[in-house]
């Protein structure tokens, strides 16, 4: 199921032509998730949004399939553009489309942009990005990798 990230992406973002092959590449790199942390994000994109990257909770406002709270509309745009461009995707397209997605509720953005926010913000340096999903007692917290139970 977590494979989906990898083929939501590159299905959403459309047939790849001769000019966009590898532009469509960095997308499919950058959603990638290692296999270590697949069961949790399969979990998570269940237990948040069904799997739907057109949720969104009415009493919180967290949207997308990784139901982002309001407070990430400001950041995730830039977390994504990093992220493609970490992955070989020009300055100048990661810009834009960062403008395109500054622009947007997160629910409307493209599956593969909001898989993108989701790995930059999971992988995060720091190690931590999974306890933005954090639920104690939830099946999906048993699924990180090297958490002491």
């Amino acid at each position: 199921m977590i494979e989906s990230i990898v083929l939501a992406g590159a299905l959403m973002a459309g047939p790849a032509t001769a000019g966009t092959a590898a532009v469509e590449q960095v997308k499919v790199a950058a959603t990638t998730i290692p296999a270590a942390w697949r069961p949790f994000a399969q979990c998570v994109s269940g237990r948040e949004s069904n799997h739907s990257y057109r949720s969104v909770n009415r009493s919180s406002g967290a949207a997308g399939r990784w139901q982002f709270l309001p407070a990430w509309r400001d950041g995730l745009p830039w977390m994504v553009a990093e992220r493609l461009m970490q992955h070989g995707m020009s300055r100048k397209e990661a810009k834009r489309i960062r403008k395109v997605l500054q622009a947007a509720p997160i629910q409307t953005w493209r599956g593969v942009y909001q898989d993108v926010g989701f790995a930059a913000a999971l992988l995060a340096p720091n190690g931590q990005g999974w306890r933005h999903w954090s639920l104690p007692g939830s099946k999906c917290q048993g699924l990180v990798p090297g958490y002491a139970r």
